[in-house]
This record gives structure tokens, C-alpha cells and sequence, in this order.
């Protein structure tokens, strides 16, 4: 599935809760810091339907089509194909965005390539990797990332830090997730934005 920049828009407005500069955003598409953003990632799943893109931005498995940015790469040509897609988003909107494919999916990718490492520390892993990469291609979804302050004390293991140095997800991960966390706290409202 490939999906449309309304229906990305759509996805956005799903009740998350938003905060920048002590205010919480009602709706990330129309509010003026990220509006801009939001619109031009609009546009690259708006390229992957239009006849002279579809073939730079999208690529066919099985009788659909996925996104190739986020297709798992298995050979050198997949990695030109990225190029080829960046390159023609980029022209496309005559601009610099810096987040044009996905932040962390390289992350999932060495997972991935890792899933026999994974198997000898529990077979789950692994499988979670699998549904979770399927699931990445089959619903068009867009990896996020949040980055804190990196100016903690150093010499501290990140468990030791003042837990407001670092990243705290606002609800516990859904069961069979990639990746869990054992404690999960709220966001603060002006260190993290996600959309």
C-alpha cells in the first residue's frame, strides 16, 4: 500500500497529543511550525501515484507496490534506487528536507540483517523484526525519532541520568512490538515533538 498525502495528513490527526513551546498543537497539518513539513512529506507519497514517479518512488513485490525508501536492502541496485527517489523528491520541491525517507528505518534494516543473532537471544526477536518490517511496507508507515539534549554527565550509564535528559514515550509499547521499553513516562512537552 502506497498511501496518498491526504490520507498521510489523515494519519496525523489521530489524536495525538502534540506540545511546542508550552502549547499543546491541535492539528500538526495546519499549525505553522510544521505545516511546511507535513506538506512536503505529503507530496512524496503524492509523487509515488503520479505516472511519472511511480516507478522512481515505488517498487512491486507480489503484485503491490511499496514504498522504495523503505524497501530493506538486499543488493547495491536497491541502494541506487534510494538515490534515484531522494534525488527526484528533492528536485521535486526545490528545497532542503533534511528527514526525506526515513530516519530509523537503516535501524530496522540491521535488525534484519541480525535475525540469527537475535534467534540465539530469543527467537521473538526475530519474528518481531519480520511482522514489524512487513508491517512498515504493507501500511506505508514513517519511522520517528526524538533527540534530547546529548549534553548529560558522560561519565553516567544513560540509566543513571536525570531522566529528563532523556527520551520518555508517553504510553507502554503495543505486545509484540520490535522493541519494549520496561518503564515508559510522559513526554515532556517542549523537549520532544513528534509528528
Amino acid at each position: 500500500m502506497i498511501r496518498t498525502g491526504e490520507e498521510y495528513r489523515g494519519g496525523l490527526r489521530d489524536g495525538r497529543e502534540v506540545w511546542i513551546d508550552g502549547e499543546r498543537v491541535k492539528d500538526v497539518t495546519i499549525h505553522p511550525a510544521f505545516k511546511p513539513v507535513v506538506d512536503r512529506k505529503a507530496r512524496m507519497y503524492d509523487m509515488a501515484h503520479e505516472a511519472a514517479w511511480a516507478s522512481t518512488m515505488t517498487y512491486a513485490e507480489g503484485g503491490e507496490r511499496f514504498s522504495t525508501l523503505l524497501r530493506p536492502p538486499t543488493e547495491k541496485g536497491h541502494w541506487q534506487e534510494k538515490w534515484r527517489a531522494v534525488d527526484a523528491f528533492l528536485n521535486d520541491i526545490r528545497g532542503i528536507l533534511t528527514r526525506v525517507g526515513d530516519e530509523t528505518v537503516g535501524e530496522m534494516w540491521s535488525l534484519l540483517d541480525g535475525r540469527d543473532v537475535l534467534n540465539e537471544i530469543d527467537p521473538r526477536f526475530s519474528d518481531n523484526i519480520d511482522r514489524h518490517i512487513r508491517r512498515v511496507l504493507r501500511q506505508d508507515l514513517f519511522h520517528g525519532s526524538a533527540n534530547t539534549d546529548p549534553k548529560g554527565d558522560r561519565s553516567k550509564r544513560p540509566q543513571d541520568q536525570d531522566p529528563d535528559m532523556m527520551f520518555m514515550s508517553s504510553r507502554r509499547p503495543t505486545p509484540g512490538s520490535s522493541c519494549a521499553a520496561p518503564n515508559t513516562r510522559p513526554l515532556h512537552p517542549t523537549r520532544t515533538r513528534r509528528f
